[in-house]
């Protein structure tokens, strides 16, 4: 539906419906009004010049000319109207205007019906009424929009032509008198039900003016969100790509990353087979324990990323020194700098600085950011690694002269799997989730991480600020004198599916003393238990016949083994299973592979408290890595 000048925005209705059909009515009028202005100066000309013959040519032509005057003056109207594109409430105005243009102009028809009127050739009598009967039938259809209009033009037009016939006498003009006067109200009645119908489709198309607006509003709504949801789509298409992208690369990357450490394993576990020197077996043992460490730092990294996107990571939150915590990650990174002939400066705080946070989570935000600075630095480069009070914040900060990072990488290095360089152009390793990890870490402390880099080849600096908690006043101490329990071997069952880890385990714990048994199944443990009575149960949850859960839950119902530890060994590490493990009447947790330092500190932790006499403990353990291979 196309705006028309007075159309208003939004559908009328009431007494605004009734104006806007008015207006539409008198839009109507001046529409056809150049019509009957040309009409009205050819068929006025046409008159004077059939009626100069038997009437005063100076009263015909100045009835000409007022009839030319008066058509003027209606057309410099019709154009004032148009310019002005009236609103619905001006057109009441205008249509008054116009009406007093049709007043002029049946003025001076009805003047051509009763002064050039004559009788005196019948042939121009006739053509008089032809004419008037011809002006009546074209204002009827060019005037019918409103009845004022045509009403001013039809009746008087008409009816002095009637009465012009009527009072020439005879019978004949009599006659002639009746039948116009007839034709004046056929026309007339005639013309109010064409108005009619004009106005009831007016009012119809207002009517449904709502109808149609809602129409229009739904299309331009559903063409917006059309277009919403294509961007949208194109958006949500082309981040899916990308994240495909990356989720191929680092598929990639994680099968490289497992299959470099595993190549080193298989010919160091040549080199230990019988016969081959000391020597040669001492630096396959290195070997395997390092890249076994690999392996599992990769493992444990993988792990927290689970629990990171899941929530399920629980900081064990409690004020801690940060220059220690410093220290500790230096341990971790320091063979990795001098591996590399890295100069790795640190400067601790100079004055203490505690921080409240998961001291090991601390410790893994700093590693992770220092690792990055040993493989992205060239040999014979330089580290820094300070910290310093700023406010209520400890700022830490990790520089290197490393290799940098580009402007248009730089935005998305906290990105998972972010690398800056393509798998196969790397010299370093890695999954490309360290800074991710370290971010959302520091978040959870409260903290902000930030990282800057002037461009490739001029070096990284990476910011780390915590919220800083005041420094307790140090209190003297007295030191307890330290115990020394007798020494006592412990009867060790292992339950493990698996029977290469199974055997290795019960070597490990043999050379450390202790006596051992070994079942491979939940129903065997059990029988094994009975008669074995452990002092330590270290039992797999995935078994065959009952699983680890239900041994665990089954020895707790046994009197006997009220007291005895039962520590997890398993590949289920996710918070959910910790609990699943306590709630079963497990001691301790440990996510595989268990590290020998690790498994030291358990046999140990148990053989004291049997020698000392102290409680079970109830709890099952949760640390960053039960691997032991990171802090």
């Amino acid at each position: 539906m196309t705006s028309e000048p007075g159309d208003t925005p939004g559908p009328p209705s009431g007494r605004d419906r009734g104006r806007h059909v008015r207006a539409a009515e008198t839009r109507l009028l001046y529409d056809n009004a150049v019509t009957g202005i040309g009409s009205t100066i050819v068929i006025a000309s046409l008159l004077a010049d059939a009626q100069s013959v038997v009437v005063s040519r100076l009263l015909v032509t100045v009835w000409w000319l007022y009839m030319v005057s008066v058509s003027a003056a209606r057309f410099v109207l019709v154009r004032r109207y148009r310019r002005a594109s009236p609103t619905a409430a001006d057109h009441e105005r205008w249509h008054r205007r116009f009406l007093v243009g049709v007043a002029a102009a049946t003025a001076g028809w009805s003047a051509a019906a009763m002064l050039l009127y004559t009788s005196a050739r019948p042939i121009n009598e006739t053509f008089l009424i032809f004419v008037m009967g011809g002006v009546m039938l074209g204002g009827a259809s060019l005037l019918a929009a409103r009845p004022e209009t045509f009403l001013t033009l039809l009746l008087p037009i008409g009816l002095l032509t009637a009465f012009r016939l009527a009072i020439e006498g005879g019978r004949e003009h009599l006659m002639m008198g009746i039948l116009t006067a007839l034709f004046t109200l056929a026309t007339v009645v005639t013309t109010w039900r064409f108005h009619q119908m004009i106005a009831s489709s007016l009012e119809l198309r207002f009517d449904n003016g709502d109808l149609i607006a809602s129409l229009q509003t739904a299309k331009d709504q559903a063409e917006a969100l059309n277009r919403d949801l294509e961007l949208r789509v194109n958006d949500r298409t082309a981040r899916l790509v990308e994240a495909d992208h990356r989720k191929d690369e680092f598929l990639a990357t994680l099968a490289h990353e497992l299959r470099n450490p595993l190549a080193p394993i298989r010919f160091a576990v040549e080199s230990l087979r019988p016969g081959s020197p000391p020597a040669n077996a001492a630096r396959a043992r290195e070997v395997i324990d390092r890249q076994v460490g690999q392996l599992v730092r990769l493992v444990d990294d993988l792990l927290d990323v689970s629990r990171i996107t899941a929530n399920k990571i629980q900081l064990r939150r409690e004020p801690h020194d940060l220059g220690r915590l410093m220290s500790t990650a230096v341990e971790t990174i320091l063979p990795l700098a001098t591996a590399a002939d890295q100069q790795l400066e640190v400067s601790l705080p100079s004055t203490p600085i505690r921080v409240d946070g998961d001291g090991a989570r601390l410790v893994q935000i700093f590693a992770n950011v220092l690792n990055n600075a040993v493989k992205f630095t060239p040999p014979g480069g330089r580290i820094w690694f300070t910290a310093d009070q700023q406010a209520a914040d400890a700022v830490v900060r990790i520089r290197d002269s490393g290799i940098g990072i580009a402007p248009d990488v730089l935005p998305r290095v906290f990105d998972m799997f972010q690398q800056a360089q393509p798998v196969l152009e790397r010299s370093v390793g890695g999954l490309g989730i360290g800074l991710t990890l370290a971010r959302r870490l520091v978040e959870m402390h409260d903290g902000r991480i930030a990282i800057s880099s002037a461009g490739a080849g001029r070096g990284t600096e990476v910011e780390i600020r915590l919220p800083s908690t005041p420094v307790p006043v140090a209190t003297a101490a007295t030191a307890e004198p330290a115990t020394t329990a007798a020494r006592r071997g412990l009867r060790v069952l292992i339950v493990e599916d698996n029977l290469d880890a199974a055997e290795m385990l019960e070597l490990a714990v043999s050379l450390l003393g202790h006596e051992t048994r070994v079942a491979h199944d939940g129903a065997t443990a059990l029988s094994i238990a009975t008669e074995f009575a452990p002092d330590l149960v270290v039992l797999d949850i995935g078994l065959p016949v009952m699983n680890g859960y239900a041994v665990a839950q089954a020895l707790r119902r046994l009197p006997d083994f009220a007291g005895v530890h039962i520590a997890a060994v398993t590949g289920w590490g996710q918070e959910e299973d910790r609990r699943k493990a306590r709630d079963a009447g497990f001691d301790s947790h440990f996510t595989k592979p268990l590290s020998p330092a690790v498994l030291h500190d358990l046999l140990a932790t148990i053989e004291h408290r049997i020698v000392t006499g102290g409680d079970r403990v109830g709890t099952p353990r949760t640390r960053l890595t039960d691997s032991g291979y990171s802090v």
